[in-house]
C-alpha cells in the first residue's frame, strides 16, 4: 500500500471542509427559512362549500347574549368560532367533525362537534357560560344542517 503524499492529505483536507461548509449552509438555511403554514384537509372547492353552508354563522351574528366575532378558516381539521359575550372576555370553540369514538364534545349536532378551542386541565370543571356558548354556535350550525349536511373535507385532521 502506498504512502500517501503531501498533495493527496491535502486534497482530502479540502474536499473534508469544502463538505462541512456546504452542510452547515444547508442546515443554517433550513433553520432560517420560515415554517409552511400548516395546510387543510379540504380543497378549496370544499372550503368555498363550508363557507357557504355556514351561510349567516359569521362575525356579527347574535347567539343570545354571545355575538360571533371571528370565523378562523379551517386549520388541522377545525374551525375556531371566537365569541364575545356582554361582558367578560373574548371565547374560542372549535368546530370540527363528530367522532362517534372520539371525545365527548361540550355540544353537538348531528354531523359537528363543538369544543374548546384551547386546552384545559381534564379535572377542571366547564363553565355554564361556556356550555351555553357551545349549546348556542350548535343550535345555529344545526339550523344550518337542517338545510343540508355540512362539506366535512376541510374539518378532517
Amino acid at each position: 500500500m502506498p504512502a500517501l503524499g503531501r498533495d493527496s492529505l491535502l486534497g482530502m483536507l479540502l474536499a473534508y471542509a469544502a463538505l462541512t461548509l456546504g452542510v452547515c449552509l444547508v442546515s443554517r438555511a433550513s433553520t432560517c427559512t420560515e415554517a409552511a403554514a400548516p395546510a387543510s384537509a379540504g380543497t378549496a372547492a370544499e372550503e368555498t362549500a363550508l363557507w357557504a353552508f355556514l351561510g349567516p354563522v359569521a362575525p356579527g351574528m347574535s347567539l343570545g347574549p354571545w355575538s360571533i366575532v371571528q370565523v378562523h378558516p379551517p386549520r388541522a381539521g377545525a374551525l375556531v368560532v371566537a365569541l364575545r359575550p356582554a361582558s367578560g372576555p373574548d371565547l374560542e370553540l372549535a368546530v370540527t367533525r363528530l367522532a362517534p369514538d372520539g371525545p365527548r364534545p361540550l355540544a353537538r349536532t348531528a354531523h359537528l362537534a363543538v369544543f374548546l378551542a384551547a386546552p384545559v386541565p381534564a379535572d377542571s370543571p366547564t363553565p355554564p357560560e361556556v356550555l351555553e356558548a357551545a349549546a348556542a354556535l350548535a343550535a345555529a350550525l344545526a339550523a344550518r344542517e337542517a338545510v343540508g349536511p355540512p362539506p366535512l373535507g376541510p374539518l378532517t385532521p
